[in-house]
């Protein structure tokens, strides 16, 4: 009887330390390359090395810089690095494009294909387009979703494109928002994260500012406590992805201090 006791205890033991283990494991940062576009041409695997350095755990593509899945995936690997999506324009989703942009970003350990922006002017062809290539990619095995800028909340015949797209959309097409453009808009951006948190794997982290368009993560007018507090407690994101486009320093600086920053707040 007392070892059954024991045994009952220590089976408690672990079972609590587990959850708290899960409880505390915190949602990876990645940046997107974008961010850096100015540099990664020039160096890709020295790139890599340096943001991994930063202490980021995950990279988003915007372009493969004329290199293999496999190439990448090694530059990747090498520096601890894992890629968290790939930002993939619309038109590589659809005809004979299609099978390579899977090949690639199943080479490069990813099955999450983001379409970066695309025209809204005629929208039912859009979401036609859009829910094409969604089911194109399911097929394959492969995630895909779209990523809002300003333009996506401005209102049309009284709802915005960003709601009309996710009303017209399956449920497990993927939405990640872009929490700065989102604030930028007027957007009550933690309203958003949860009514759609279900959509969202990966968000992207940018600053949105009223005075500064080079403000880094952290020094604008995003309440990132709250935000963190939100995505931290209610949200199974795979992962935070950084973005900046504009800069009052150099690139690989501002990644520093995105990430500094965001330390800082949540880490």
């Amino acid at each position: 009887m007392i070892n059954t006791i024991m045994n009952a205890r220590q089976n408690v033991g672990n079972i609590t330390q587990e959850a708290n283990a899960m409880k505390s494991k915190k949602i990876p940062v990645g940046i997107q390359l974008y961010s850096l576009r100015d540099v990664m041409p020039k160096d890709v695997p020295g790139t890599l090395r340096k943001v991994a350095r930063m202490g980021y755990e995950g990279v988003e593509l915007a372009g493969y810089y004329n290199l293999s899945g496999k190439e990448l995936r090694k530059m990747l690997d090498d520096c601890g690095l894992a890629c968290m999506g790939s930002h993939t324009g619309l038109n590589t989703l659809e005809g004979d494009a299609f099978e390579k942009t899977v090949e690639t970003n199943k080479a490069l350990g990813t099955d999450l294909l983001i379409v970066p922006w695309d025209d809204l002017k005629d929208l039912p062809k859009l979401i036609e387009r859009l829910n094409a290539a969604y089911q194109k990619a399911k097929k394959s095995g492969m995630r895909m979703g779209y990523h809002n800028h300003a333009r996506e909340f401005e209102l049309l015949e009284g709802r915005t494109f960003f709601d009309r797209i996710c009303e017209a959309t399956p449920k497990d097409f993927l939405i990640q928002l872009d929490i700065g453009w989102a604030a930028h808009a007027g957007q009550d951006v933690i309203a958003i994260l949860r009514k759609h948190k279900d959509r969202m794997l990966t968000v992207h982290v940018k600053e949105s500012s009223r005075t500064n368009p080079a403000a880094a993560v952290g020094e604008g007018d995003v309440n990132w406590r709250e935000v963190f507090k939100m995505t931290e407690n209610e949200m199974k994101l795979r992962g935070y992805i950084v973005e900046q486009e504009k800069f009052a320093i150099g690139p690989l600086e501002s990644a520093q201090t995105c990430i500094d920053n965001i330390r800082a707040l949540i880490r």
